[in-house]
């Protein structure tokens, strides 16, 4: 019984160290070292990805939710939330990387790439539609 319940607050003690929060509460089986391995490795590969000259320093707020109906990417708020009926470390990974990329990029720059990425689609015209015109 001692060996459980130490097995059990160490479990606990690692959920409170990871950069990120936890809501189980079906108890799925998830192994918190590796998440928080994969959380600290996205954040850097994406922060040497964006700026390799100067990397920023990204930690990114995520609720990572097991036992979801589905599995999903939800923002709310300030908040990465990433729904996984199970522990799936691509899926948790990608997740990560893309509550990184909000920090990179605040919503005044996502919407300006967005309208600059219209404007030049706007303004390139394709061998093809040249042709048909």
């Amino acid at each position: 019984m001692l060996i459980v319940l130490a097995i059990l607050a160490s479990a606990a003690n690692a959920q409170n160290t990871l950069p990120f929060e936890v809501s189980n509460p079906k108890n799925k089986q998830w192994p918190p070292a590796e998440a928080g391995r994969i959380y600290s490795s996205a954040c850097d590969l994406l922060a040497r990805t964006v700026r390799p000259e100067k990397p920023p320093q990204l930690h990114p707020r995520l609720l990572l939710v097991l036992g979801a109906e589905q599995d999903e990417f939800v923002r709310d708020g300030g908040v990465n939330k990433v729904h996984l009926k199970v522990w799936n470390p691509e899926k948790f990974a990608e997740a990560v990387v893309l509550g990184a990329v909000r920090e990179v990029l605040r919503n005044d720059d996502l919407r300006r790439v967005a309208h600059e990425s219209v404007s030049l689609a706007d303004a390139t015209v394709s061998p093809s539609e040249l042709r048909g015109r």
